[in-house]
């Protein structure tokens, strides 16, 4: 999978921009709030549905304009497709495939696969747990699809669940029996999600082994597991383990009452991460958090190449100027054979690397010698279908991706 180009209008600082990429190494480079890693933000709106910067997607709309657009177009197994969003300021916004409109943007999760990392996680090691699972959660979501629906399922039931738990003793009297079922909902979802949870998992703790190993010479191992209520023995059935699930919430009502909330559940597992034996949270240097994500990382495309037969499309958002020299040479020599799409400040520091395509952003817009380049017509991006008076109901699930407090 490759992304071929991307069409920009009127997304954030991007007037009216045509993007091509190699099928390589592209590296987007220029001096700071230039737009750079506005580019990568659309192109990962096609892998997640949202943008991974904005709380709210009017943010990515253009000062003083009422709409952002953009068109994907990618190679996915040999076949070319076009994703396309319309990013209204005060409406919700709209998804097409192939000049299409969907009804939904779960329809178009998975279409368009990406890793994406930026700054931010560095940190998943000594972050809290909500990170860890939303960083499970979109990776499992692009490959996939019903892991959106059933964790937009789970977060409805927890949160009706959470209404009833809220109630004075007297007024909650009358819904016991529907806590009761929304208990046994919530023990079903749990189970199904932590399972697909913990089958990602074992191979993300196989393939971060493997890369870290690489990193390190052999010298340190680390070792992911999943960390929930229930015990290694309840996982072994569905059914076991939905029991597990029910029990922890059936017994525990008078705790929950207190607290007003569900206490018990996916929405609160995490990811252990050990290092040499030990908790790397606390045990381990920045040095080796930083290769931990970088090991998970790149672990997540290796995982997404084995279930679809090949690679996503690599994002880096400027994280190369994070990285020491050593993990920054250990990328840019692992990197083969894949597209990659890199944010920097100039193009130092890729002399050595078989550089497929150099791409110079100025104030929003492609830079070429002395002229900035502009398309060669100003008209809008066309990405609604033909026939525009069909109508075709539209609805966005605010939680398509992510856990119960995620966001």
């Amino acid at each position: 999978m490759y992304c071929k180009k991307i069409k920009l209008q009127d997304f954030r600082n991007i007037e009216n921009e045509e993007i091509e990429f190699s099928d390589g190494i592209n590296v987007i480079y220029g001096e700071n709030a230039q737009g750079k890693t506005n580019i990568l933000e659309a192109i990962y709106i096609f892998a997640r549905g949202k943008s991974f910067r904005a709380f709210k997607d009017k943010e990515t709309v253009a000062f003083n304009k009422s709409c952002a657009y953009a068109v994907l177009e990618f190679d996915k197994s040999g076949k070319e497709t076009t994703l396309g969003v319309e990013i209204p300021k005060y409406q919700t916004k709209r998804f097409y495939r192939n000049k299409v409109k969907v009804s939904k943007t779960s329809e178009i999760i998975g279409e368009f696969r990406s890793v994406l990392f930026c700054p931010s996680h560095l940190g998943i090691i000594k972050d809290s747990p909500s990170v860890r699972r939303k960083f499970i959660d979109v990776a499992i979501s692009q490959l996939r699809p019903i892991y959106i629906k059933m964790l937009t399922q789970y977060n409805s039931v927890v949160e009706s669940r959470n209404a009833i738990l809220k109630m004075e003793p007297q007024e909650r009297e009358k819904f016991l029996d529907m806590l009761e079922v929304y208990s046994g909902e919530l023990a079903y979802l749990c189970a199904d999600i932590a399972l697909m949870r913990i089958d990602y998992i074992k191979k993300l703790d196989s393939w971060v082994r493997i890369f870290f190993e690489e990193m390190t010479k052999g010298r340190e191992k680390p070792k992911i597991t999943y960390e929930t209520n229930a015990q290694e023995n309840d996982f072994e059935t569905r059914e076991l383990l939905k029991n597990k699930y029910f029990d922890l919430l059936k017994n525990n009502l008078e705790r929950e009452f207190k607290y007003g909330a569900t206490l018990f559940g996916i929405h609160k597992d995490d990811l252990k991460i050990e290092l040499n034996g030990k908790d790397s949270r606390f045990y381990s240097s920045q040095g080796q958090q930083r290769s931990l994500a970088l090991a998970m990382k790149m672990a997540e495309g290796e995982i997404s190449r084995e279930y679809s037969g090949e690679y996503p499309v690599f994002l880096f958002d400027d994280v190369l100027s994070e990285l020491d020299d050593t993990r920054k040479q250990y990328i840019l020599a692992n990197i083969s054979k894949r597209q990659v799409i890199i944010t920097a400040c100039d193009k130092s520091g890729f002399d050595k690397t078989e550089v497929a395509n150099f791409i110079e952003i100025r104030n929003g817009a492609l830079f070429k010698g002395e002229e900035i380049e502009k398309s060669e017509n100003d008209e809008n991006i066309d990405i609604e279908a033909e026939n525009e008076d069909e109508d075709i109901p539209y609805e966005y699930d605010p939680d398509d991706i992510g856990s119960i407090d995620d966001e």
